[in-house]
C-alpha cells in the first residue's frame, strides 16, 4: 500500500511540475513576441543607419588631407561637406534614441522573462517583489510586451487611467497579468467585422484601499455556462487554446492578496475583466 501511495504522490508530483513548465512557458511566450519585435527593430535600424555616411565623409577627407582646407571652400563636393555632416548628425541623434528606447523595451522584456522563470524555479509560490511603480506605466509596458503578437487587425486602446500616486506592487505579477489579458481580449476581437475592434483599460481606487484595474473588450463575449469555469486550469473555448493563461493570472492575482474576475453579458457582448489588488496602508 505504502508503495502505491508513494507512486501516486510521485505522479501527483511530476503533474504539478507539467502544469508549471507549462504555465511558465505559455508566459514566457507572450513575452517572447515582444523581445523578438524589439530584437529585430534594432538589427534594421542598425542595417539601415545613416552613420554609415561618416565612413564616406572621413574616405573623402583622407584623399584631400594635404590640401583641405582648399577642398572645403573650393571643391564644389568639399563645399557641401560642413553642410551635411550637420544634418548627419542630427539624424544619427534621433536614430541613437530610438535604439536606446528600443534596447530600454528590449531589457525591460528580458527582465520579465527572467522574473518568470525565476519565480517556478522551486515548485512553491514565488516570493513576493515589490516595487513602487506608476501604474500608467504597467500598462503601457503590458501593450508594448504585446505588441509583438498582434494581428493584423487594427484595435483602438483606449486608456481611462485615474490621477494615481505611485504605489507599492509586485510588477513582475502584475505584468504577467496584464499581458496575459491583453492577449486573450486580442483574441476574442478575432472575428470582429460589424464594430471597430476597440479594448479599453482602466484603473482606479477603491475602498480599502484596493486598486481596481479593468480590462475590457468590444468582442466575442463568454457565454454564461463557461463564466464559472474561465479560470479553471485547461479550461478554453478556443481550438488552439491551452486554458494556462487565465489560470496563471487567477492564481497570480491571489498571490498578492487580491482577486481576478470577469463580466460578460454572453456571446458577441464583450467581456470585462476586474483585477483588484489590495494596497498597503502606511501606519502614522
Amino acid at each position: 500500500m505504502s508503495q502505491v501511495q508513494t507512486e501516486l504522490n510521485a505522479k501527483s508530483r511530476q503533474a504539478g511540475m507539467a502544469e508549471i513548465a507549462t504555465t511558465v512557458l505559455h508566459n514566457v511566450g507572450n513575452v517572447l513576441n515582444s523581445v523578438n519585435v524589439s530584437a529585430e527593430l534594432v538589427s534594421s535600424q542598425m542595417r539601415a543607419s545613416k552613420a554609415q555616411g561618416l565612413a564616406r565623409v572621413a574616405q573623402m577627407m583622407n584623399e584631400h588631407i594635404d590640401d583641405l582646407g582648399d577642398f572645403l571652400t573650393r571643391d564644389q563636393k568639399g563645399k557641401l561637406l560642413p553642410e551635411y555632416l550637420i544634418r548627419l548628425a542630427d539624424v544619427v541623434t534621433v536614430e541613437q534614441q530610438g535604439i536606446i528606447e528600443e534596447l530600454g523595451q528590449l531589457t525591460k522584456g528580458i527582465d520579465h522573462i527572467k522574473t518568470i522563470v525565476a519565480a517556478q524555479q522551486s515548485y512553491a509560490v514565488a516570493v513576493s517583489i515589490v516595487e513602487t511603480v506608476p501604474v500608467s506605466q504597467l500598462i503601457d509596458d503590458a501593450l508594448r510586451m504585446s505588441a509583438g503578437s498582434r494581428s493584423r487587425q487594427e484595435v483602438a486602446v483606449v486608456k481611462e487611467i485615474a490621477d494615481l500616486p505611485l504605489l507599492s506592487l509586485d510588477r513582475h505579477r502584475v505584468l504577467l497579468i496584464l499581458v496575459n489579458l491583453i492577449s486573450n481580449a486580442r483574441q476574442a476581437l478575432g472575428g470582429v467585422l460589424d464594430r471597430k475592434p476597440c479594448i479599453t483599460f482602466s484603473a482606479g481606487l477603491t475602498e480599502g484601499p484596493t486598486l481596481r484595474i479593468t480590462v475590457s473588450d468590444n468582442g466575442n463575449g463568454i457565454a454564461p455556462e463557461h463564466l464559472p469555469r474561465i479560470f479553471s486550469h485547461g479550461f478554453t473555448t478556443r481550438p488552439d487554446g491551452h486554458g494556462f493563461g487565465l489560470h496563471s493570472c487567477a492564481l497570480a492575482a491571489q498571490e498578492m492578496g487580491g482577486r481576478l474576475t470577469v463580466h460578460s453579458e454572453g456571446a458577441g457582448h464583450g467581456a470585462t475583466f476586474i483585477l483588484d489588488i489590495p494596497l498597503d496602508v502606511p501606519q502614522d
